[in-house]
């Protein structure tokens, strides 16, 4: 078996009936490293179980974000370093202010009472070798979340990219932290540094993808962009009509509604972010 060797895990996800968020065991010579770490409870024990299958010390776990849903499976990870940034580890301690009481509304006894966060602190162009591996941590800055990083692993000429929420191919994503202007951005940046032989490794949906995910985000930020722009001179832009305006703009750009519930969180809150002014 050719070395590193990435292993999906697929978690639950607090309103969808099926499973949807994406963590990963990433194999090596002599140890794995985990990706992301799931929100449910359930899905966190079934990441660990995958982990210890192959025999091998769990090394580290690496975060991209601080979205519950990458790290509240962290407390079945309490005994192993676990890695992120400055800017994840506080962004994902206001998220678990916020939304642990919803999270655990929804989820019930799968939820932690509990949540345990990053314990080792890195930055931007930092290599961590594991397993005979060299992990880089790119902080990509303010986008889907307040903190975005991204995790490279350079193996036989191909470079494989634990993006976290980036990218999302053909699903409806989260803007409600008020980046989309920067997330652009960072997807510019993206497609300068990849090519073909580039696998990115998504927080959700179908992972492993090709560069086409940050032409497909990109598409999608702009269609919202433009949905919001349209609502210049509404006399509610925020109120409910105008919610339904932006949603069915959106679902025009992705019929399936599978994942709208992450574009319609708090819409009233998000769409100030993003009229003109």
């Amino acid at each position: 078996m050719t070395h590193p060797s990435v292993h999906r895990v697929v978690g639950r996800f607090m309103e969808l009936p099926r499973d949807h968020v994406n963590a990963y065991v990433v194999e090596l010579e002599e140890s794995v490293v985990v990706v992301d770490t799931t929100l449910a409870l359930s899905s966190a024990r079934a990441l660990r179980e995958k982990a210890e299958s192959f025999g091998k010390p769990i090394e580290a776990v690496l975060l991209t974000h601080g979205h519950p849903d990458h790290y509240t499976g962290l407390v079945l990870f309490e005994d192993v370093p676990r890695f992120a940034s400055q800017g994840c580890l506080e962004f994902a301690q206001r998220e678990d202010v916020v939304k642990s009481p919803v999270a655990e509304s929804l989820l019930g006894d799968d939820y932690p009472r509990r949540r345990v966060f990053p314990n080792e602190i890195i930055t931007g162009g930092t290599t961590l070798t594991f397993g005979g591996a060299d992990f880089t941590f790119h902080d990509l800055g303010p986008g889907e979340s307040d903190a975005d990083g991204m995790w490279t692993v350079d193996q036989g000429g191909q470079r494989s990219a634990f993006v976290g929420d980036v990218g999302a191919l053909n699903c409806h994503c989260f803007f409600r932290d008020g980046h989309a202007t920067q997330w652009l951005g960072i997807l510019d940046d993206l497609s300068k540094q990849f090519d073909d032989r580039t696998r990115l490794y998504l927080g959700h949906g179908t992972s492993p993808s090709g560069t086409e995910v940050l032409d497909w985000q990109r598409g999608y930020i702009r269609a919202f962009l433009h949905a919001v722009a349209k609502l210049e001179g509404h006399p509610d832009p925020t109120g409910r009509p105008a919610q339904e305006q932006v949603i069915t703009a959106m679902k025009e750009y992705l019929p399936g509604e599978a994942t709208l519930f992450l574009l319609d969180y708090e819409l009233e809150k998000t769409i100030p972010h993003y009229l003109p002014t």
